[in-house]
């Protein structure tokens, strides 16, 4: 049956790999794709590419596209949130803000001053939109792919009640440097991890069938194989300092610590690690190449498989295919004994018709543990100062981030974060 189907944000490039995954899957024929951003040049652009697209390969699939989304919302069955607020330099700001006080952020999406920023400014409009989808299409599920991930999630589901689903493939990471390290096809490996959004833990490696995380590790560290663990320094001293192997990448690991960038490994560069700076000649020259992609120049390397999950997930919820096992991020309700209820965790879950079911954990070691609960203190605390524009709430959320030296600090960079982002923070002024 065909369904309509709403990409927020859609501006963003995940607006060309849904349309190719979509128009590659004959249960989506005739389905309805709408496109909504606020941005009207970024919608009329992705609107002109996604369109190409479809007339390219020839699916018989709908497009729309709106600046309001209260002209699509109430005949939608999936909305899928991909939403920044500020860009594309407010990224940039909460870069150089931090480097003013010492803290170097390669990613600046999740933690750090600059990831927790970026919370404040997203999460309102997050929940603008889940209580707009409550009240004109109450029995859509919303797929968040809008970061910080975990915090958006939860703010989302609190302030709602319906259900979200949130993506995110850089777990994946690790299974391929495990697939290099085993020189096996990476499609041989199931890697399970849990935690939170871009700091989850290994909890199981197979290859084909047989379960071989501990003697893969133990085989990492011979001397032998020294180059090869060089290659991820962080996870590599991240597990020998808990005993967990960490999964994702190393920028995005790194930000979780205080140990890793730092003035003495010039920033983490010494790590291997960068901090991306995008100047305003480089946005130019991406505005330039979608231009010409949404006018004439060929577009074919856009139809491929987008290596997202997000339209799979839907063909399994619609019952369209069988069962599907997924790295999903869901509220806990006690797949994780020793954390709380409501904390959004990232874990092995299966997608069936209806729902989404998380596997069962257990207890989590110690260590991991209390790293994990205080995340999920600070994106409660986060939320609550997001919604309310309530400074010393702020205040006290960013004290709980690691790279955080000091009282003084905090109060430094919040106040330099909450006058650099106004326009993106009136509840603040």
């Amino acid at each position: 049956m065909p369904l309509n189907i709403t990409i927020i944000g859609a501006g963003s490039r995940f607006s060309f790999g849904i349309t190719a995954d979509l128009i590659r899957d004959e249960y989506f024929t005739g389905s309805t794709l709408a496109l909504v951003d606020p941005d009207e040049r970024a919608l009329d652009t992705s609107t002109r590419i996604v369109n190409r697209m479809v007339a390219e390969s020839g699916a018989d699939l709908n497009v729309i596209s709106s600046r309001y989304r209260d002209e699509v919302l109430p005949s939608t069955d999936y909305v899928l949130n991909s939403i920044a607020v500020g860009e594309p330099f407010a990224r940039e700001r909460d870069v150089a803000i931090g480097e003013e006080h010492g803290i170097y952020q390669p990613t600046s999406q999740t933690v750090g001053p600059g990831g927790y920023c970026r919370g404040l400014r997203v999460i309102p409009h997050a929940v603008e939109i889940a209580k707009d989808v409550a009240e004109t299409c109450p029995n859509a599920t919303i797929i968040d792919l809008a970061n910080p991930l975990a915090a958006v999630c939860r703010s989302m589901i609190r302030e709602s009640g319906l259900p979200v689903v949130g993506l995110c493939e850089q777990w994946a990471v690790t299974k391929r440097f495990f697939a290099k390290a085993l020189d096996v096809d990476e499609q041989e490996l199931e890697l399970n991890s849990v935690g939170t959004n871009h700091l989850t833990w290994a909890i199981g490696l197979e290859h084909n069938g047989k379960e071989i995380l501990e003697e893969t590790i133990e085989d990492l560290h011979r001397p032998e194989r020294k180059c090869l663990l060089g290659e991820v320094p962080v996870s590599a001293r991240i597990y020998k300092a808990f005993g967990v192997w960490p999964t994702g990448t190393e920028e995005h690991i790194a930000e979780f610590f205080n140990y890793f960038l730092t003035p003495e490994t010039n920033g983490g560069a010494d790590l291997g690690m960068r901090i991306r700076h995008t100047s305003e000649e480089q946005w130019d020259a991406r505005w330039e190449e979608r231009e010409s992609w949404a006018s004439d120049a060929p577009i074919h390397h856009l139809l491929g498989p987008s290596g997202e999950n997000a339209v799979e997930i839907i063909a399994a919820l619609e019952g369209y295919r069988d069962p599907l096992d997924e790295m999903v991020n869901i509220p806990n309700n006690g797949l994780i004994d020793n954390l709380p209820h409501e904390a959004i965790i990232e874990l092995p879950g299966r997608v069936v018709k209806g729902g989404v079911e998380g596997i069962s954990i257990g207890p989590l070691p110690m260590a991991v543990r209390e790293i994990l609960s205080r995340r999920v203190t600070q994106q409660e605390i986060q939320i609550d100062a997001a919604l309310s524009g309530d400074r010393d709430l702020a205040l006290r959320g960013l004290l709980f981030d690691d790279q955080i030296t000091s009282l003084e600090v905090a109060k430094q960079v919040l106040d330099a974060s909450l006058k650099a982002n106004e326009k993106y923070l009136p509840r603040f002024l």
